[in-house]
């Protein structure tokens, strides 16, 4: 199911009367070129959107691969070749500030907040949708998606009193479902 990019564009539920700021020009010679993060929507499943995200990073290209030696005297000790390997990652960093009944588990998708991470028994699916102005540009579909790790981020005397979780999803796929 598509989002609309009217629900791709929802932030905070609540405004407590401050401006919206004026939509980025991306139209007339000077529009901006530059592919910004302030375009981007993440949801869950079909369409429920995560708001508060603090930092969202995937690592989908890394690839292992090893060096290949030989014993000669031209090459001594330095490489002749390099033999790809395993594409690896398929991780997201995620940090998130936390909302009173809409706690990280509850954003993504579950009803109940977990004891620990043995408690998520599905996978989950995310989207994460790439605006431009208001026009859709890519949407990539993250599919099988777990929690690896999900931890609050130290509570200090010194702190902004928000309280964040940062959590680590791991997938099996990432795929680019609409350009």
């Amino acid at each position: 199911m598509a989002l609309s990019a009217t629900a791709a564009n929802t932030g905070a539920k609540k405004n407590y009367n401050v401006k919206q700021v004026d939509a980025l020009k991306y139209e007339g010679d000077d529009a901006l070129t530059t592919k910004v993060y302030h375009g981007v929507s993440i949801t869950a499943g079909d369409s429920q959107v995560i708001g508060r995200i603090q930092s969202w990073q995937p690592d989908s290209h890394t690839r292992e691969g090893v060096h290949l030696y030989e014993l000669a005297n031209v090459s001594w000790g330095r490489p002749v070749e390099y033999v790809p390997g395993k594409a690896t990652g398929y991780t997201i960093a995620v940090t998130r500030a936390e909302v009173w009944n809409a706690e990280m588990e509850k954003a993504f998708g579950f009803k109940n907040l977990f004891d620990d991470l043995m408690d998520q028994t599905k996978a989950f699916q995310v989207k994460e949708f790439w605006l431009k102005g208001s026009e859709i540009m890519q949407i990539w579909h993250y599919r099988g998606c777990w929690f690896q790790n999900k931890n609050m981020d130290a509570v200090t005397s010194d702190g902004d009193g928000v309280t964040r979780i940062s959590a680590t999803l791991a997938y099996v796929s990432r795929r680019l479902v609409a350009k």
